[in-house]
């Protein structure tokens, strides 16, 4: 049985290691394997860029170009769902006006567009240290999977970064306009109200699904902390006032440093052991973090399924099994399998793979 929602067809060109690269994928479950360094993890980077962001890997459009080839690299996919078909390509052209173009059925579109036909989430093993990382990578790490839970979070947080962005650039210039200043830091105030909002609303939908999860997987409980001029406690009119008065506080400091000292992103992220709270999750063990991690991305794609989206996200799991054990493998086969997606695996070896159905591709990757 097919999955709902699949990609069918890759094709990359000039793309990382990658000179030529096509394959046909439509079954429910593509295991890509082969030795160190063929590029399993770049033909997940290609899937990761078919959602908002750098992808996987957070780079730039230049570090991804073939380094042997060094000039434009291309990234085409047919993505099938609900008897539909669409086309999306990428684009990037390394001349002088390093353009990066995206063709959804041929019409140039936006990147948040994306986020209308499909929804891209990701384990990789960077990502199995996200409770010791920093803070900020920990924000980072949920508000990459709140766009996908509610894409309008993208919207605000993206309009959110633009408007400081201007504000600082008018503080900079000699000629401040206060006038203007005032409307940017209105933008700004209902910008930072809706990213609070939407990250609480997605946290909570998070952490209800986590309290459900079953062996022999761990869970956590996530807490987001907010300074109180951040922290919403009626409505939205009274927390914009609060907060534009902060903004014109704040200006010659902000000025001063380059950068807006309160807003949104000055948010602790922390991660509790669910059935422990006095111990964070960044002291568990090794093997713990590794299945709260699983619990979280199996939570959030549970959570857009049943959104109005309406469609699982494409799931990627890079290098990811080699790391359980095989009662964890199996186990978390069977939640894939059961929100009826396309998973996209990477190793070195084909027999960790052995538990996978039937519906499944295997795929060796070479050196190109």
């Amino acid at each position: 049985m097919q999955p709902s929602i699949y990609i069918s067809n890759i094709i990359l060109s000039n793309f990382r290691s990658h000179e030529k690269f096509t394959i046909n994928s439509n079954s429910k479950n593509i295991v890509l394997f082969g030795k160190n360094g063929v590029g399993k993890t770049n033909i997940l980077e290609s899937i990761s860029l078919l959602s908002p962001g750098r992808g996987l890997r957070n780079a730039k459009n230049e570090e991804i170009i073939n380094k042997n080839i060094n000039t434009d690299y291309g990234l085409s996919a047919n993505l099938q769902f609900d008897n539909n078909s669409i086309k999306i390509k990428k684009t990037y052209f390394r001349d002088e006006t390093k353009k990066s173009n995206l063709f959804i059925d041929d019409e140039k579109s936006k990147t948040a567009d994306l986020l209308n036909f499909l929804r891209v989430i990701w384990v990789t093993p960077v990502m199995e240290k996200i409770m010791l990382q920093s803070n900020s990578e920990r924000r980072n790490f949920f508000d990459r999977l709140i766009f996908n839970i509610e894409k309008k979070h993208l919207k605000a947080f993206t309009a959110y970064n633009k408007f400081t962005k201007e504000r600082l650039h008018i503080l900079k210039s000699n000629a401040s306009d206060s006038a203007w200043l005032e409307q940017i830091e209105k933008k700004i105030a209902v910008c930072a109200y809706e990213i609070i909002e939407y990250r609480q609303a997605a946290i909570s939908k998070i952490n209800t699904n986590l309290s459900l999860i079953s062996l022999p997987f761990n869970s956590c409980i996530i807490e987001l902390n907010y300074e109180d001029t951040l922290k919403i406690t009626s409505d939205i009119g009274e927390f914009t006032f609060d907060y534009e008065n902060t903004l014109f506080k704040n200006r010659r400091i902000d000025k001063e440093t380059n950068r807006t000292l309160v807003g949104p992103n000055k948010v602790e992220v922390k991660m509790w052991k669910l059935d422990d709270r006095s111990i964070e999750a960044k002291y568990c063990s090794t093997g713990e973090q590794k299945s709260i991690l699983i619990s979280i991305i199996l939570s959030v794609a549970q959570i857009i399924k049943n959104s109005d989206f309406a469609k699982p996200p494409i799931i990627l799991i890079d290098e990811a099994m080699a790391h359980l054990d095989q009662h964890h493998r199996e186990a978390l086969v069977d939640e894939l399998s059961k929100l009826n997606t396309q998973s996209w695996y990477t190793g070195v070896s084909k027999e960790i793979f052995d538990h996978l159905s039937q519906d499944t591709i295997f795929f060796e990757v070479k050196n190109s």
